[in-house]
């Protein structure tokens, strides 16, 4: 019997327990054995194979064809595996008959044991084929290839790009070495530098001739093919010297693992071979060596200073508060690992953790500089929270290229910037600042380990990293992973293998959960401490939760409905084949339009004023703030929305500041300051965007105006006003529009807790846990349930032929500036002017209608605009004019037609102050799309979003009032963008990438968050670009 507690762990989840692969296969078997029995399965020797609940059970053909062997295996009360087989080498353990038995097992569930091959074959064979397509090789030295070689990848997953030194040492076993960050993590003794250089090997004319040449002297090496891996290896070759041979002996057997002490008796072996020329010492054993000894050290050198630390009695030198007892252990173990994620709860002072351990380890480890990445409008709070701790003047970096330059530079110990700045900053903070110490805060911020941004995060040299999360881990496993690669790469070890350890996957490979939790809990343990708001609810005020079911109005319920009604016909044919990009899009606006419309019809039709939740929301602020003297915050997702709440209240004589994505940097310290400290200000409203990691306790009242997809927003929402530093009760208020689409997502996105709350929660049990549907295939499943029953053929033609609904800017439209006219306008008018303020945005200056006919009135109209009003005209005329025109038609008087017309949009005025040119505005107004889109895994959509934004930027910047299409894309960029300057060449290169992802069949997510972060560096940089 195998008896390890890991042997469940390592087995399949709960549904199928015996589903194995080779890497588990190996936790409950020798190598060897696993080997055999792979290969009796291959024979077909298994005969009779049968299972129900209690297990499996099989005849297996061994030597003797007429004697084979009875095998069974089940699992005991504690999750252990049992195996019981007739032959000798069982004795309760897994042997050859039994692994053939699960490879069967396997084959006849699963459809085929491909799979079980091992996920390590697979990584291998993926850095083969790369190696053979995406990489150039160099032979510096060597002959006939034993040596040296430079490699460097056509194209890098750092973004950046970089050469690596690969050293052959043989052409048949994984004992080669590269210097790539790859092959130091990835536990396969290769990578596709390697495999590149083998490459160019095996094309030698003469590879016949040398291919089985031995290497022409003895190399030592880091051995990750050989049993228990990694090992330090001889390979004995040629006749070496009598004294090496002497020397290779006493440190290695016969079979050529070192038989020392690790490091110390290594250490003493390089010692004895150093400058040899007729051995190679390989670095990656030297290296392997050094790591052992720096771990050593620095487990004695944490215990010291974790003890100083908690000795201080929370008061340390140098800060300027009392630290709670669990703050001075988040401090000792922040400063005791050097290299830590600090993953407490929302509110329990993670930035005052982190600027003590900074503090203390400037003082004590010779830190000088510390290098703070936050989200922008968190800049200026944590220059104010290191200056009231310590009080040190943070440095904080923004401004233009040149003035952050010199800021770089600057006397400082402490420096902060925001994460998008590190894309175009990156070789200052490494030239000019060197940071000593690296502190993410609101580390989800990267955590798509595929990113640019990300990317550029894991190449900071700094040596020590202290990365804060409250939700590290809020939809997949992989956001973990990301976190951990800043900290320390080898925690979780290579993603191929971390992928198959915790990830439990269909035979397509997609995920339908995760197991061995237990171990990845055991693993992260050393290096995150997770501590949640239990922990201070004695320092924590009394907290009150209550949820208002508003009633919609008739006008928001008919806008609702139909939206919900359009999105149940698209939801039926995702039920039958994937969605085009179109429809996809047609999909998410209809739910957008749903959501919006459960907050104000304002939202959506753009005309309609106010609504229930409004209402309920300023009576109950006018008794809590007006009459009860309390500060408030209210929340909304949709900055339109809290445009309505700030008049809203102005009107009622209340006091407020607004904050949203909008709001510049350098403001939003200011906005804080003014709710905080000025008595007349009572309430701060904010969108998400804009609320990331705020302190607000001076309020004591938190509306939430709308319900968030993601479960761990609205805990950040009420992080922002229960945390420390909070005297008051706390009342926390949810509005719902009662039976609505928001009540549908209110209760799906509870089931998206439990990943987080079995991985990252201190006092987890799980070992394995289902994933659940991504949110958004759980609401299109439910929608389609909710539809009647129709032919196929009836629901494509209903799709196709109905008026789709426009895609609501996540800013929408101007307001009327006159309110509406008395013209009963039909649904079809609507529509169309809804699309024409989806093709026009705030270029249209007016909208009259007559006769079922639309004027509009453009800022000016070109061919373009007119091909784009044929097509409107399908379903309602349109006719275009330009402000000169409509003029002249005004001076006709009574004989202009204008006068049998009337107004259905005004837009008012333009500002004569700082004019954001229309088309940047729509660009923005793309790229947040964008990012509505892949946040549901819309990839495809998402892309053809951000390469139109590109453009449209890219033609903005040259004044123009048109983008060019993505067909002119090419010859308009090099042709005229570039040579004027309005683009720089990595621009042009990165907006071309982009056009060409959009024509791609299937764009994968990491690149769409790569273009999605160029995209938003590059917009944000409208500014900095001379015109």
């Amino acid at each position: 019997m195998h008896s390890h507690s890991q042997a469940r762990e390592q087995a399949a989840p709960a549904q199928d327990p015996f589903l194995y692969d080779t890497d588990q296969l190996q936790a409950v078997a020798e190598e060897a054995v696993v080997k055999e029995g792979l290969a009796y399965f291959k024979e077909d020797r298994v005969m009779d194979l049968a299972w129900d609940a209690s297990g499996l059970r099989a005849r297996v053909e061994g030597s003797d064809p007429d004697a084979p062997y009875s095998t069974e295996l089940s699992y005991d009360a504690d999750g252990a595996l049992r195996v019981s087989c007739d032959c000798a080498a069982a004795r309760g353990e897994a042997c050859k008959h039994a692994v053939a038995v699960l490879y069967s097992y396997a084959d006849k569930v699963s459809g085929g044991a491909a799979d079980l091959i091992g996920a390590m074959d697979t990584a291998i064979e993926d850095r083969v084929q790369r190696g053979r397509t995406e990489v150039k090789v160099e032979h510096l030295g060597g002959d006939p290839w034993f040596g040296t070689w430079r490699a460097a990848s056509l194209t890098s997953t750092s973004h950046t790009p970089r050469s690596y030194r690969v050293h052959i040492r043989s052409l048949h076993r994984r004992s080669n070495y590269c210097t790539c960050p790859d092959y130091a993590v990835n536990q396969l003794g290769t990578c596709k530098h390697i495999e590149a250089a083998l490459h160019a090997v095996r094309k030698r004319s003469d590879y016949l001739e040398i291919k089985d040449q031995a290497p022409p002297k003895p190399f030592v090496y880091l051995a990750w093919d050989l049993q228990d891996p990694p090992r330090i290896q001889l390979q004995r070759c040629g006749h070496p010297a009598p004294d090496l041979s002497r020397t290779l002996d006493d440190y290695f057997d016969a079979t050529g693992r070192f038989k020392g002490n690790l490091p110390e008796d290594f250490f003493r072996f390089s010692d004895a071979v150093y400058d040899r020329e007729d051995l190679d010492l390989g670095e990656d054993a030297l290296d392997h060596a050094r790591r052992l000894a720096t771990n050593a050290a620095h487990q004695v050198r944490a215990g010291e200073i974790r003890q100083r630390i908690v000795q201080s009695g929370g008061r340390l030198p140098g800060i300027r508060a009392r630290l709670y007892p669990y703050q001075v252990e988040g401090v000792a173990f922040l400063a005791a690992n050097g290299r830590a994620l600090l993953a407490d709860d929302m509110g329990l002072g993670k930035t005052l953790q982190a600027i003590a351990a900074a503090r203390w380890m400037k003082d004590q480890a010779d830190v000088q500089r510390v290098l703070v990445i936050c989200p922008a409008s968190l800049k200026h709070q944590w220059a104010r929270e290191i200056e009231r701790f310590t009080g040190d003047q943070a440095q904080v970096i923004q401004g233009p290229p040149a003035a952050r330059g010199v800021q770089y530079r600057r006397d400082s110990a402490f420096f902060i910037l925001n994460y998008e700045l590190v894309l175009r900053d990156l070789s200052l903070i490494g030239e000019a600042l060197s940071p000593d110490l690296l502190i993410l805060d609101e580390a989800q911020r990267i955590k798509n380990w595929r990113t640019k941004i990300a990317s550029f995060i894991k190449l900071i040299p700094a040596r020590y990293a202290f990365v804060l999360s409250g939700t590290p881990l809020q939809n997949r496993l992989e956001d973990l992973y990301s976190l951990m690669q800043v900290v320390d790469p080898r925690v979780l070890g290579p993603l191929w293998r971390y992928l198959a350890d915790f990830h439990v996957t269909d035979e397509r490979g997609k995920v339908l959960g995760y197991r061995n939790l237990s171990e990845l809990r055991r693993r992260l343990a050393p290096v995150m401490l997770r501590r949640d708001r239990h922990l201070v609810r004695d320092q924590l005020p009394e907290r009150i939760e209550q949820r208002l079911d508003v009633a919609m109005t008739a006008q928001q319920q008919e806008l609702h409905d139909t939206a919900l009604a359009a999105a149940g016909r698209l939801a039926q044919v995702a039920q039958r084949r994937p969605l085009t990009p179109s429809e996809q899009n047609r999909l998410m606006a209809s739910l957008q339009q749903a959501r919006m419309a459960c907050n104000a019809a304002g939202l959506v039709d753009k005309e309609s004023e106010g609504s229930p939740k409004l209402d309920e929301m300023a009576s109950l602020l006018e008794e809590l703030c007006l009459q009860g003297g309390l500060k408030a915050v209210v929340f909304s997702e949709w900055e339109q929305m809290t445009r309505m709440v700030e008049e809203r209240l102005r009107n009622l004589g209340l006091g407020c500041v607004r904050l949203h994505g909008g709001v510049p940097t350098a403001k939003r310290g200011d906005l804080m300051e003014r709710f905080r400290e000025d008595d007349a200000v009572q309430v701060f409203i904010s969108t998400d965007a804009g609320g990331v990691g705020l302190n607000l306790q001076t309020a004591s009242v938190l509306v939430n105006l709308d319900m968030p997809w993601n479960p761990a927003v609205l805990d950040q929402r009420i992080a922002r006003v229960h945390r420390l530093g909070q005297t008051e009760r706390v009342q926390i208020v949810l509005m719902m529009a009662a039976d609505s689409y928001e009540q549908r997502v209110a209760a799906l996105v509870r089931g998206k807790r439990d990943l987080f709350d079995n991985v990252i929660e201190p006092n987890a049990t799980e070992d394995v846990v289902g994933v659940s549907r991504k949110l958004l295939e759980t609401l299109v499943a439910d929608l389609a349930a909710d539809q009647p029953a129709v032919e196929p053929g009836e629901v494509e033609t209903e799709v196709a032929v109905e008026a789709e609904i426009a895609p609501v800017p996540a800013e929408g439209p101007r307001e009327p500036a006159g309110g509406t006219a008395d013209l009963a306008v039909s649904a079809t008018l609507k529509l169309c002017i809804e699309e024409l303020q989806q093709a026009f945005g705030p270029r249209i200056e007016r909208v009259l209608g007559a006769g079922g006919g639309l004027l509009v009135v453009l800022d000016r109209v070109d061919a373009g605009d007119e091909q784009e009003a044929q097509r409107l005209s399908a379903s309602v005329p349109v006719a275009l004019v330009d402000p000169r025109a409509f003029n002249g038609l005004q001076r006709l008087g009574a004989g202009s037609p204008l006068g049998e017309m009337q107004t259905l949009l005004e837009t008012g005025a333009r500002d004569q102050g700082a004019h954001i040119p229309s088309l940047l505005v729509r660009a923005r107004e793309k790229l947040k799309a964008a990012e509505v889109l892949l946040a549901e895994q819309c990839e495809n959509s998402a892309m053809e979003l951000l390469a139109s934004a590109l453009l449209a930027g890219a033609a903005s910047r040259g004044g123009l009032s048109q983008a060019p299409t993505a067909q002119e894309a090419g010859v308009w960029l090099y042709g005229e963008a570039l040579p004027k300057g309005w683009v720089t060449p990595d621009q042009a290169t990165a907006i071309m990438r982009a056009v060409s992802l959009m024509q791609a069949p299937r764009v994968p997510e990491p690149l769409v968050q790569e273009v999605l972060a160029d995209t938003a560096a590059f917009l944000d940089g409208f500014g900095e670009h001379p015109r």
